[in-house]
């Protein structure tokens, strides 16, 4: 992994940011003869792309309230052993994260035990920019450095994937550089925000935030197959994680990497249909008030970042594209989009166990626009 670290360190960013086709075995589901368009173009775009874009793999489901879902499983879970892609996979899921972080820090808003207004240096002091409230982390107009961009940081992480970091680590690497603009000045994607938020949750209740993510989103909803790990292994099926490094280069798994570089922003694990069900709990608001799920949609522009990932409008923990309410991810050898639309109830699911690191783009956002389009 060495040689390729000059390669990535002049890249834009690691964790915010094909291969090889294989098996292109398709699991589909609900296709029928009165099919809508909506799930022709969704299997049209899904089969089109991954080939393509000599994805490894995909797991990417449509579900319409009153038609029978469409699941995709294309590709290959594991190359070496030819394992084909199945929908009970487990996949990282990368900065989905950041929306079961901010819901249980809207949650805990709820019950009165903090206040989205408080500035973060009541509970980090020390950490940049520290009048920016909670609600502007969360939202990303902090103005707070994204670690994830600082050399120190990709050196370590990319010299050893399994190198564990604690946050405080992670916070460190944000103060050594300089904030975007002062708190409310604009807006600007930056995973530290959501590993500062994870460290307020779990100040704030005394427990671990995987504890509080468990018992506050996973049981509730019922999300047996979700997690937030604290080591290198991922639960049983999953999708080995493929990056390409270089145009025309062998691929490298990189599975094997430690979910400590990311913590609240970015180290959980789930499956297609747990997203299913997040997706729609998410965009809903089923798990905070109606003021606070309010409060969650008053939207930002992101015009102001073209770095940043794509979306249209960005709010507490969600962000939204082409009218459709959610988040994305990536991650080493993951890239994940988990979608609802209001009006429909509509809940679109896609992930990949491909990440090409010479290439800036998100291939699960790319198939849905294409999609909604």
């Amino acid at each position: 992994m060495k040689k390729f670290l000059f390669i990535i360190l002049t890249s834009m960013t690691l964790l915010t940011l094909a291969g090889c086709g294989g098996d292109t075995r398709s699991e589909v589901s609900g296709q029928t003869a009165s099919t809508s368009p909506l799930q022709n173009r969704f299997r049209a775009v899904v089969s089109q792309n991954f080939r393509t874009n000599q994805l490894t793999g995909v797991a990417a489901g449509l579900w319409v309230p009153g038609q029978p879902p469409t699941i995709l499983t294309l590709g290959q879970s594991d190359i070496p052993n030819g394992m084909k892609i199945r929908k009970e996979d487990h996949f990282r899921i990368g900065s989905v994260t950041k929306s079961f972080t901010v819901t249980a820090l809207l949650q805990l808003a709820d019950e009165g035990k903090l206040s989205l207004e408080d500035p973060i240096q009541k509970y980090l002091p020390g950490l940049q920019n520290g009048s920016a409230t909670l609600a502007q982390l969360a939202d990303m107009t902090s103005g707070i450095y994204n670690y994830t961009n600082d050399q120190e940081i990709l050196v370590k992480l990319l010299s050893d994937l399994t190198a564990e970091f604690t946050e405080q680590e992670l916070l460190d690497a944000a103060n050594r550089n300089t904030p975007y603009f002062a708190p409310g000045g604009g807006w600007h994607y930056s995973n530290t925000n959501t590993v500062a938020l994870g460290l307020v949750i779990e100040q704030v209740t005394g427990n671990t935030l995987a504890r509080e993510l468990e018992n506050r989103i996973f049981q509730p909803l019922g999300l047996a197959n979700t997690s937030y790990p604290s080591g290198l292994e991922l639960p049983l099926p999953f999708a080995h994680g493929y990056g390409l490094f270089e145009e025309g280069g062998e691929l490298q798994d990189v599975t094997a990497s430690s979910p400590s570089a990311s913590a609240g922003s970015g180290a959980m694990v789930s499956t297609l249909e747990d997203l299913r069900v997040w997706g729609k709990a998410l965009g809903s608001g089923s798990l905070v008030s109606s003021q606070l799920q309010e409060r969650r949609l008053q939207l930002v522009s992101t015009d102001g970042c073209p770095e940043c990932p794509e979306y249209d409008a960005y709010g507490l923990g969600i962000g939204t594209l082409n009218g459709w309410r959610g988040h994305t991810g990536d991650y080493l050898g993951y890239q994940a989009l988990v979608m609802y639309e209001p009006k429909t109830e509509a809940v679109i699911v896609i992930l990949t166990n491909f990440k090409n690191f010479t290439s800036a783009g998100h291939f699960p956002t790319d198939m849905f626009r294409e999609i909604v389009e």
